[in-house]
């Protein structure tokens, strides 16, 4: 396969908010963004293998991990070249990738065969896979209490996984079908997005809520209604605000505290999230329009909306570089959004 490098530059639309609990309305200053195409594509690869589903990325060793989601594969690829550097045959249905930087581990949830899998990102090996709940989907990790959470979406659930000893220590009933899961690493406030979709397309019509659980306890504290379908779910670690890509609503719940206090106007069917923290950015995949909305999470407005491959789904972010990698699973090729202004941070 080769590698193809494109240079465009990035369509902007400007997009508001679209509503505001009113209640909390004036909690966030929200208006139209006035600074200019912050980021570009500065290329797509296509040495990812085939159903790019998730990516994640070793900012270090200058890795970025793919998820073959029908392929049971991970493709390696050297995001200085583009190149592919390995594709590792784990088998069943992989999902989502997770890279813990300080350990240089990368977890990817197998849903065929209920595994979490583990690789050494120096080696580029498999060193172990652990069995957690039916159907193991998002991922999130605490540092701080040295655990991994695993939402599961056949069981209703998300497993807390003990990062140091790699065994299951418990198991916490959330809502129907999480996939998306993320922490709080300040409170340890655990959240599952809670989608109601199970992989075969069925639609459970109370899919539209964010447990909260206590990280400290693994218990679940509240349950937030945010609209129809939530898919992923990311904290922004300096505000400790929660935001979730809900479905079906073609929108963002920014959640703060007890309930969501706006939802965020985006794409179509928005699947994906990542966060920029250094600079203060959410990237979220439309999956329904090919694209990524860009949104300053300083004032939760919309600033940049860039085209990019066929139906986009995990998203990742180096946090050094500020580079976006989108993984566009219909068409087997990762696009590479770049900050215009690297060194420009909030």
């Amino acid at each position: 396969m080769k590698h193809v490098k494109q240079m465009i530059a990035a369509s902007i639309l400007f997009s508001g908010i679209a509503s505001v609990a009113p209640a909390l309305a004036s909690s966030i200053t929200t208006h139209p963004a006035s600074i200019q195409a912050p980021y570009e594509q500065i290329a797509t690869y296509t040495d990812v293998g085939t159903t790019p589903h998730f990516t994640g990325i070793d900012h270090l060793l200058h890795k970025l991990f793919v998820s073959n989601l029908k392929a049971g594969t991970i493709t390696v690829v050297d995001t200085a070249t583009g190149k592919m550097i390995k594709s590792m045959k784990l088998g069943g249905t992989l999902h989502t990738v997770m890279v813990d930087q300080e350990a240089h581990r990368v977890y990817v949830t197998d849903i065929e065969r209920n595994l979490l899998d583990v690789i050494d990102a120096n080696t580029d090996k498999e060193i172990q896979h652990i069995t957690v709940s039916k159907m193991p989907h998002g991922l999130a990790l605490a540092p701080m209490l040295h655990r991994i959470y695993v939402s599961s979406v056949g069981n209703n659930s998300v497993d807390v996984i003990d990062s140091t000893q790699m065994k299951r220590m418990t198991t916490v009933a959330v809502g129907p079908n999480p996939w998306g899961v993320d922490v709080d690493h300040q409170t340890q406030a655990v959240y599952s997005a809670n989608t109601g979709s199970l992989p075969n397309g069925t639609n459970n019509p109370n899919g539209n809520s964010v447990t909260e659980i206590d990280g400290h306890t693994d218990q679940p504290k509240r349950t937030i209604v945010v609209g129809p379908h939530p898919w992923n779910i990311v904290v922004n670690q300096q505000s400790h605000v929660v935001y979730t890509g809900v479905s079906d609503a073609n929108n963002v719940a920014v959640i703060m505290g007890e309930q969501p206090v706006l939802h965020i106007t985006v794409g179509k069917s928005p699947h994906g999230l990542a966060m920029d923290e250094r600079r203060q950015r959410l990237f979220v995949n439309n999956s329904g329009s090919n694209s990524v909305s860009v949104i300053d999470v300083k004032t939760n407005t919309v600033i940049q909306t860039i085209p990019v491959g066929k139906d986009p789904q995990g998203v990742c972010v180096d946090q050094v570089t500020g580079d976006v990698y989108v993984a566009n699973q219909g068409e087997n090729t990762v696009t590479v959004l770049h900050p215009k202004q690297p060194d420009a941070v909030h």
